[in-house]
């Protein structure tokens, strides 16, 4: 505070009587006059003035006139007269704070400072609070930006609306000429899964930075995160080269300074903000059809295909069902790799939702011809695979691929389980009836006839379960009774008979053939 008065009894009463101090208050100098008091105020600059309205060389008026005219935050506080009061009503006008009628006590004087002070601490909180404010508002434009641009990604918007916040914000684009890109970390989830989140974040931080600078280096542009892999590069249309080339530039950069690799889809060029919605729907699509290369590429959407309906050979669709309902898994994921082949071998792909919905399609006919052959317990496994199939979201063609002929592994094995344990019931019965009747001699297809079977299907049949053919297992049996008949002390000629062979040297024979000596020899050996 500064105490200007042409009475010197007055300036020390105030300035040195009063402890300013228990207030708050400090005194940095005293004037007692007008221009005086206007070189104090220059120099010391105070927060609050008390000062006489009439005085030699200047008078209270005019000096705050030019007080607030450079220091327009200061409080004036004049003492006058009741002669006076007209002066300190236009000193009010003016803009002074207060003012304090003769005669006054401390006490008064005291209150119209404190009063002042007040309206100082109050103006300072508010200016303070201000500028904390602003402050907020710079550290937070980044965020206002991202969150200005995700509103013009996904909503269409107006002109007028969309210009509204753009010099606001201070985007560094210029606000024409745009193209959307999105960029997707390959495999993110996958390789990412075990480490710890500031090395996840750092990695983030990485890719943001290759994208940020190569962009710069060609055009003006604003890059930011929508998702835990996925990044959006809105930035205006390149001067020189086309913009697929710079997101090819991207990805060779990321793919050269780090540890991974990106799918990019390019939207095409709009004119105006309004229209970067429009983009950003097209760089998703082109997104998407990163589906046929697994990774690592870029798709821009005047390369892809907006109309085609996907399609592939009925006769080979027929095919695999056949292949199914008999197990046969290896013709089956032979004819599935075929079908993949089509879809891939046209000049241009075909939409990979198009795609997803017609192999889905194909794996719920899949389950469908397995579940003719199946019970409820033994589908289980496959109606899991087939939600799994149904269910990809981060899919790729040779995850979708993968996962149909796994359909088809699980299937076929339980087919081929299940033939096996039908062909060993099969076998089974037609050995007990040969245990029962060694002594019959039956043809193959005498035996066939009993399961209800062709001749050569029961012979193929039997000697996949056996590993010998129909004949060579009668043999065999007939030679294991022919053994134990020997050495229950039967004759030769008896045991022929009994085994059905009429003729006795061919039995012993045979037996020789098939244990490596005689009957008579056989019964010698190990009849002691």
């Amino acid at each position: 505070m500064c105490v200007i008065d042409d009475i010197k009894t007055v300036v020390d009463g105030i300035a040195n009587q009063i402890p300013w101090s228990l207030h708050g208050i400090r005194v940095v100098g005293s004037a007692s006059n007008g221009e005086k008091g206007i070189e104090l105020i220059r120099e010391t600059k105070p927060h609050i003035v008390l000062t006489d309205i009439r005085m030699p060389r200047m008078n209270g008026l005019d000096m705050t006139r030019w007080v607030l005219s450079e220091f327009p935050r200061t409080k004036i506080v004049f003492l006058s007269g009741y002669t006076d009061f007209d002066y300190a009503q236009q000193a009010i006008q003016l803009g002074a704070f207060d003012y304090i009628l003769k005669p006054f006590t401390p006490q008064k004087i005291i209150d119209a400072v404190l009063k002042a002070k007040a309206s100082i601490e109050e103006e300072l909180g508010s200016q303070q609070r201000f500028h904390e404010m602003e402050r907020k508002l710079r550290e937070s434009l980044p965020y206002l930006r991202q969150e200005y641009f995700q509103l013009l990604l996904q909503f269409p918007t107006t002109p007028e609306q969309a210009a509204k916040r753009w010099d606001f914000l201070n985007i560094a684009l210029e606000r024409e000429q745009f193209v959307v890109m999105l960029t997707e970390i390959d495999q993110f989830a996958e390789l990412t899964h075990k480490l710890p989140v500031q090395e996840v974040e750092l990695i983030r931080f990485t890719l943001h930075n290759i994208l940020e600078e190569t962009i710069g280096n060609v055009t003006k542009g604003f890059v930011f995160r929508d998702h835990s892999h996925r990044f959006v590069a809105v930035f205006n249309s390149p001067d020189s080269g086309s913009a697929e080339k710079l997101a090819e530039q991207c990805r060779e950069n990321i793919e050269s300074y780090s540890r991974y690799t990106v799918s990019l889809g390019l939207g095409e060029n709009v004119q105006h903000i309004h229209e970067i919605s429009y983009s950003y729907t097209q760089a998703m699509t082109a997104l998407s059809y990163n589906f046929y290369t697994g990774g690592n590429s870029v798709y821009g959407y005047q390369h892809v295909d907006h109309q085609t309906a996907p399609r592939f050979s009925t006769e080979k669709e027929k095919e695999l069902f056949y292949c199914l309902r008999s197990g046969n898994l290896h013709k089956a994921q032979e004819l599935v790799d075929e079908l993949f082949d089509e879809t891939v071998s046209v000049p241009v792909p075909y939409a990979p939702e198009a795609v997803k919905v017609m192999y889905d399609e194909l794996a719920f006919m899949m389950n469908r011809v397995f579940a003719e052959k199946l019970t409820t317990e033994e589908m289980k496994p496959l109606e899991a695979h087939l939600l799994h199939i149904k269910n990809l979201h981060s899919y790729k063609l040779t995850e979708l691929k993968g996962g149909i002929n796994e359909l088809c592994r699980i299937g076929c094995e339980v087919i081929q389980q299940r033939q096996k344990e039908e062909a060993n019931q099969v076998v089974e019965q037609v050995i007990a009836h040969i245990r029962q009747h060694l002594d019959v001699n039956l043809t193959v297809n005498d035996y066939a006839k009993l399961v209800y079977l062709s001749g050569s299907y029961f012979a193929n049949l039997f000697k996949k379960v056996r590993g010998m053919t129909v004949g060579q297992f009668v043999t065999t049996e007939r030679m294991e009774r022919a053994k134990a008949l020997l050495l229950e002390g039967r004759q030769v000629q008896e045991i022929a008979q009994a085994l059905g062979y009429e003729d006795r040297p061919y039995f012993s024979e045979l037996f020789k053939k098939h244990t490596g000596m005689t009957p008579s020899e056989f019964k010698q050996q190990y009849a002691n």
